[in-house]
């Protein structure tokens, strides 16, 4: 029996074509439309305008974007389905921090990993919290506030979209800072904010976009925002970091995400359309009147982002000392 030869040529042939075949796709990416699974309902807050972003984005690839919306548990409907597809660019996953961040402190499931389960690509706006009362209610500021809340212990209630959600946290990072004792009461549904517009409830913690419309009207009134910064579109409303500089505004972003392998050049390309279509003027304008601060980074920051709001998530968690479920 002879002694089986391999040319080397053979060995070298394979990694070559392989190469190319790279090559190719990362110059002839995108050829055909990107479908984004997006863990919002249809029709919501989030939705729309995560739409007019993607279609900014579609206008700098070149392709497009259309958006398959897959929401339920939290967003772990659509990072499922995302995370399962090929890694070839043509299927995409917009999400919030719930389940890359938030969801592994709150479930006994195992944790879903960012960086191996998925591929980050960027953030792409965050939106902020902020703190609205009843226009009767007594305390006109964040320190009247603390002091109403230290002499009426326990009876100072807040309503919020859920148990385990960024209002929650907010508000027990809140008491724990203050050293008061607040009510929290979760809600599913709108009567979050119309219980404290007909005075059931004192104060909400909630997102602008939810919140700005009742304050415009005078139906309620802002104390502050938990969010990182001003808004833009409430100038004279402190952040409750000015008051508390250990407050820690909980991650309330969305992001652009892949499944696990994308090719970085296929990466590369999707983060500058993504940079670029976020510059756009007319974007910027409208996410400041939505009270949206667009944020663009790379992947390389945002990924650095998603590991500083693990922490951060880890410690409001167990502020909140919310037990995990299921």
């Amino acid at each position: 029996m002879f002694p089986l030869q391999i040319s080397p040529s053979l060995l070298i042939c394979p990694l070559a074509l392989c190469l190319s075949g790279l090559q190719v796709h990362a110059q002839s990416y995108p050829s055909k439309p990107i479908r984004v699974i997006s863990e919002y309902v249809a029709g919501n807050g989030g939705d729309v305008f995560s739409r007019q972003i993607l279609s900014s984005i579609s206008a700098q690839i070149g392709q497009a974007i259309v958006v398959e919306n897959k929401g339920g548990s939290g967003g772990l409907v659509a990072v499922d389905a995302a995370r399962r597809a090929p890694a070839d660019g043509y299927t995409l996953l917009l999400a919030s921090q719930n389940v890359p961040v938030t969801r592994r402190f709150l479930s006994k499931s195992e944790p879903l990993d960012p960086f191996t389960d998925l591929t980050p690509i960027g953030a792409l706006w965050r939106t902020s919290l902020v703190l609205a009362v009843n226009p009767a209610f007594t305390s006109k500021n964040l320190s009247e506030l603390v002091d109403y809340a230290k002499t009426h212990a326990g009876k100072l209630s807040y309503s919020t979209t859920g148990i385990g959600t960024q209002g929650h946290f907010a508000g027990a990072n809140f008491a724990n800072i203050t050293g008061t004792q607040l009510l929290h009461v979760p809600y599913n549904d709108n009567r979050l904010i119309t219980d404290v517009i007909s005075g059931e409830l004192p104060m909400t913690i909630g997102i602008i976009s939810m919140v700005a419309p009742h304050v415009k009207a005078g139906r309620l009134r802002l104390i502050a925002s938990a969010g990182q910064k001003r808004l833009e579109m409430f100038p004279d409303v402190p952040t409750v970091t000015e008051l508390m500089p250990t407050f820690e505004p909980p991650p309330t972003w969305t992001a652009l995400f892949a499944p696990p392998g994308l090719p970085k050049s296929v990466l590369d390309k999707i983060s500058s359309s993504v940079v670029k279509g976020l510059s756009a003027p007319e974007l910027k304008a409208k996410a400041a009147g939505d009270g949206f601060d667009l944020i663009g980074n790379s992947p390389e920051d945002f990924a650095t982002q998603i590991k500083k709001d693990i922490e951060i998530a880890g410690r409001l968690v167990k502020t909140a000392k919310i037990e995990p479920t299921d």
